[in-house]
């Protein structure tokens, strides 16, 4: 079974059997999840990143520094490179300008995190968060949970797995099954939540 065929057989599974139940569960105001807080909480603004873009982020149990908070907040490039970025398109319409304006985007934040002192840091789960808060259409939150349910396979390329949820929300029965599940949240971030819940039972 090739690495799409695997993932698109999890991703039905995730959205199948309990997922109305565990969305349901997962958004309710009163229970301890994100729920819908992760993109509504504000200011969220698609040109600018804020301290509440890194508060939204720890909610889903993502550490962030002292250092990388600092110098996510006081970069420029960095809001050059989202503002380049098109706030309205969706995953499964994004052309490679779209998505190589994305990388460029995640690549810059993604190297404010990394600490230099480190023998080896290569941070990539509270970057990919951040990444889906600015943009929820087009950048899935991933995290190693989830990369494993799909079978995504190691070396660890994020291209790779924007390819991957690409084809799961370009294809016709996912797209059904989300439609039916109770959020309202970007069918991306739905997709998301189902695998997350799914992949931790």
């Amino acid at each position: 079974m090739d690495e799409f065929a695997q993932a698109r057989t999890a991703a039905l599974d995730a959205l199948t059997g309990d997922a109305a139940s565990r969305i349901a569960a997962y958004y309710d105001p009163d229970g301890n999840f994100a729920g819908g807080s992760f993109l509504k909480i504000g200011p969220n603004v698609p040109t600018e990143v804020t301290a509440a873009d890194l508060f939204a982020v720890t909610l889903l149990n993502a550490d962030i520094g002292a250092r990388p908070a600092r110098r996510v907040l006081a970069d420029e490039q960095l809001l050059v490179d989202l503002q380049a970025v098109p706030a309205e398109v969706h995953l499964e319409d994004a052309d490679d300008r779209v998505l190589d304006a994305a990388a460029r985007f995640y690549e810059t934040l993604r190297q404010l995190f990394v600490d230099p002192r480190a023998a080896r840091s290569d941070p990539w789960v509270a970057p990919a968060k951040l990444a889906a808060r600015k943009r929820p259409w087009l950048l899935p939150v991933r995290d190693g949970l989830v990369r494993q349910y799909l079978g995504m396979q190691r070396p660890y390329s994020y291209r790779s797995d924007w390819h991957i949820y690409q084809q799961l929300m370009r294809d016709e029965q996912i797209r059904d099954l989300l439609e039916d599940l109770p959020a309202n949240d970007p069918a991306l971030r739905v997709l998301d939540v189902a695998l997350w819940t799914r992949a931790r039972q």
